[in-house]
């Protein structure tokens, strides 16, 4: 019958804790709230895009914005950049300049310097 020592003990002991820690690393990557899309129109001769952001905290700077509305790639920039924040939520409206072709168009953009890409709705 194998003995247990104190040595095996403690690695079982700190393996239980890697466990948990990689557990409670994966259920909060999930719980993050990505920004989503809300609105998308080309009226008024331009694009406006509205995203919102449930998770925004008290900070939220969005720059290096770009639209690519079509699978070719070619890049827009932005016009135009609002941010609105209230209560860790925050709304952003976006406006480029007025394009008439879409297929699975995107953003690219930086949120509080973090490099970001959103699906846009339509």
């Amino acid at each position: 019958m194998p003995t247990t020592t104190k040595n095996h003990t403690s690695n079982l002991y700190d393996m239980k804790h890697l466990v948990f820690i990689i557990f409670v690393m994966l259920i909060s990557l999930t719980a993050y709230a990505k920004p989503h899309c809300q609105g998308f129109n080309n009226y008024n001769n331009k694009v406006t895009i509205v995203f919102t952001d449930n998770n925004a905290g008290n900070r939220y700077t969005v720059t290096d914005v770009k639209l690519i509305p079509t699978w070719k790639g070619e890049k827009y920039p932005a016009t135009s950049v609002k941010t609105t924040l209230k209560d860790g939520v925050a709304t952003v409206t976006l406006s480029f300049p007025h394009i008439t072709q879409f297929s699975n168009p995107k953003v690219t953009l930086r949120i509080n310097g973090k490099k970001t890409k959103i699906k846009v709705c339509q």
